[in-house]
């Protein structure tokens, strides 16, 4: 095994703290499980590809994280805490442009991210199936984009023709409309263009938008 990291005592090396130098070593499994999670999958990921990947022995594996599954919620959180962030700054970014504009540009960060073939089998495929556990967190997900989605259209349209409850229902069907589209997509080898892909989901949430608008 390559580089072996030393036993971590109380005192600072090379005045890097203890502290310091476990958040390191985390930082390296969560780096290296996004590149097998990524690429071979969760499935065929071992705790000794894990520690090769990330150069350091398996006792500092146990030292950040329980099991892989729990390497792999928290990659999974943290690729879904950029992709938010990213989807925001897009929508903060456009707030002066129109309507039409602002949806196109937030659904273009998805698509953007999914052509990292490393991130979307993480984010859209590999967290899938694995636990109960597992899927409420990928469940947890899907409703922050949802609110996001759902406050970005009562922004828009602050008089609706249906309820609140149903509009947050009808969001959650258009997330979901663009994570198949994005699996989809992955799996055949981006066939279509991404301004494809994306101009598709933009009439989908026009043709929404369109229909929850109170006359």
């Amino acid at each position: 095994m390559k580089n072996p990291s030393k036993p971590s005592t109380t005192r600072s090396y090379a005045g890097i703290s203890p502290e310091e130098r476990v958040a390191r070593r985390r930082q390296q499994f969560i780096d290296a499980g996004r590149q097998l999670f990524g690429t071979i999958g969760y499935r065929k990921t071992t705790v000794r590809l894990l520690c090769a990947e990330a150069g350091l022995t398996d006792r500092y594996f146990y030292e950040s994280f329980p099991t892989i599954e729990a390497l792999l919620v928290t990659v999974y959180q943290n690729l879904i805490d950029e992709l938010e962030r990213r989807m925001l700054m897009a929508l903060a970014t456009q707030a002066e442009s129109d309507f039409s504009s602002r949806i196109r540009d937030g659904l273009d960060v998805f698509f953007q991210a999914a052509e990292d073939p490393v991130l979307a089998r993480v984010v859209w495929i590999e967290i899938l199936g694995v636990s109960p556990g597992a899927d409420a967190v990928y469940n947890v997900a899907l409703r922050r984009f949802v609110n996001i989605i759902f406050i970005f259209t009562k922004t828009h349209v602050p008089l609706l023709s249906v309820s609140d409850a149903v509009a947050r229902s009808m969001c959650m069907g258009l997330i979901g409309a663009v994570s198949e589209t994005v699996k989809d997509w992955v799996h055949s080898g981006y066939e279509q263009p991404r301004e494809v892909v994306v101009e598709a989901m933009s009439v989908l949430f026009k043709s929404m938008l369109t229909y929850i608008h109170a006359e």
